[in-house]
């Protein structure tokens, strides 16, 4: 039992360095799309093709936990639902696809509320999510605005 929980602490670390890496390209491409330091670059399409795509591998994340519950219908629908529905919203006009991708950034941690699937992390793993996703809504809603005005 000792080695199974020295080893969680020793892989808690990792996940943090890997959550903070996949942090970098919202911040960057945020600020890239902004601040046009590269005007070959279309920052704004590529934060939201990053956005998808992290929002498929977190959804993703979550078969394992709905593969083993009695009743997966609903659980396995909210999982694969979430990266169809950002895959459409990009035919929506740039605002409104970033607007449907910070819901659904939201509906992920909120479904994993919902569905229990919060109790089964790690408190430390739990705490990173949730900064996680404020960071990402965040990325996503400093865009709108910057959009919109």
């Amino acid at each position: 039992m000792l080695i199974v929980a020295n080893l969680v602490e020793c892989t808690m670390p990792v996940f943090h360095i890997l959550g903070y890496l996949g942090l970098l390209p919202f911040l960057l491409l945020t600020l890239l799309a902004i601040v046009p330091w590269l005007p070959q670059l279309d920052a704004l399409a590529m934060f939201q093709r990053y956005s998808a795509i992290i929002l498929g591998f977190m959804a993703g994340v979550l078969w394992p936990v709905w593969s083993q519950r009695l009743s997966v219908w609903p659980l396995a629908l909210f999982a694969v639902s979430l990266p169809i529905l950002s895959f459409l919203a990009g035919f929506l006009p740039t605002i409104a696809t970033l607007t449907v991708e910070l819901a659904l950034f939201v509906s992920l941690r909120l479904g994993e509320r919902w569905f229990e699937i919060d109790e089964q992390y790690h408190p430390a793993y739990l705490q990173l999510r949730q900064q996680l996703t404020a960071v990402v809504v965040g990325c996503h809603a400093v865009l709108i605005g910057f959009l919109c005005f």
